[in-house]
């Protein structure tokens, strides 16, 4: 009898799993756009990117897409990296776009240490600010970085977090602008372009310097899919799609799980509030509750148990559209 599928097991494959949807596409033609210039101007100053969303609109595994399958293969073309090594391998050991995540509460060194460890440095926490910084500069040089991709940017702040109305609000308060100033004269001193990345609330970090507004490239938008938007609802329509064909070719599933008939996008929708992150955990949960049921594919009863045992729980939705039909909202005029 062949072992259930776990909980851990599915998470692992949803999270390697990569759709390409157009917010993906206009990230990787900027990111290449930022690469190009600075190759081509190598020694004028450089900007940033701006992509800041709510959270689990994709922007991580936007990111990592961007790595895996544009970054990575131009490394093995070049004989870099032996194209038999996992992608997701050369991913996390190339050097030429980095991601780092900033730690929580970040402050101008731990930044400095964050950035020193995602590029090999075994003394990243050692040393003083200076010493940081300008270990920093060497090895941006030296691993001839072309793009440095800074994630969780309202990691530069305290969180304050109080209830108003039974929700909780996050009021970021900056911390100073010394984090800034030293990303500013990274720019200024032309070392490499960068793609800060966070939720929208963390643009006050940025918005207090308006010398670095004024080094923006570009802003890209990762904001929630509307479904009265026709655009958006074609996007949302095939990443559910996709979904249903990945869980089978992942081996979740026996047969491919249908998400585009019996209006399961809208509902789909609806319980995710256009996040596709969040659609991508509710089908998560629904391959979990379909393989405990034993059958060869994710039925509308699997997505439904889904929003019960996460999505509502977790307040992705207040009720459940696969069991109630999509509530339209009025607006009052």
């Amino acid at each position: 009898m062949a072992k259930p599928l776990s909980r851990g097991l599915i998470n692992g494959k949803f999270k390697a799993m990569r759709i390409e949807h157009p917010g993906i596409k206009s990230l990787v033609a900027a990111c290449d756009g930022a690469r190009d210039g600075a190759r081509e101007f190598p020694f004028e100053d450089k900007s940033y990117i701006d992509l800041f969303a709510p959270s689990h609109t994709g922007k991580s595994t936007a990111i990592k897409y961007y790595v895996e399958n544009h970054v990575v293969p131009e490394l093995i073309s070049e004989g870099l990296f032996d194209a038999d090594m996992p992608v997701r391998e050369i991913a996390m050991k190339q050097t030429r776009v980095i991601h780092v995540t900033l730690t929580e509460k970040a402050t101008r060194k731990s930044m400095y240490a964050d950035i020193l460890r995602r590029l090999g440095d075994e003394r990243a926490h050692k040393g003083d600010i200076e010493d940081l910084r300008l270990r920093v500069y060497d090895y941006l040089a030296d691993k001839r970085v072309e793009l440095l991709i800074l994630d969780e940017i309202q990691h530069l702040s305290q969180g304050v977090v109080r209830k108003i109305q039974d929700q909780k609000v996050k009021q970021l308060q900056t911390q100073g602008t010394e984090v800034t100033d030293a990303l500013k004269n990274m720019m200024i001193h032309g070392l490499v372009p960068m793609l800060l990345a966070g939720i929208p609330e963390a643009r006050v970090h940025l918005s207090v310097d308006e010398q670095f507004t004024n080094r923006n490239l570009e802003m890209l938008d990762f904001s929630p899919l509307q479904w009265s938007n026709e655009d958006h609802q074609t996007t949302f329509e095939e990443f559910c799609g996709e979904l249903g064909v990945l869980i089978f070719s992942e081996g979740l599933m026996a047969e491919p799980s249908d998400f585009l008939s019996g209006g399961i996008p809208h509902m789909m929708w609806a319980a995710c509030g256009g996040r596709l992150g969040l659609a991508s955990r509710i089908a998560e949960e629904a391959v979990f509750h379909a393989a405990a049921r034993g059958v060869d594919r994710v039925h509308l009863e699997d997505l439904a148990m889904a929003v019960d045992t996460r999505a509502i729980p977790n307040k992705y939705c207040l009720y459940n559209p696969f069991r109630m039909g999509v509530i339209e909202m009025s607006v009052a005029e």
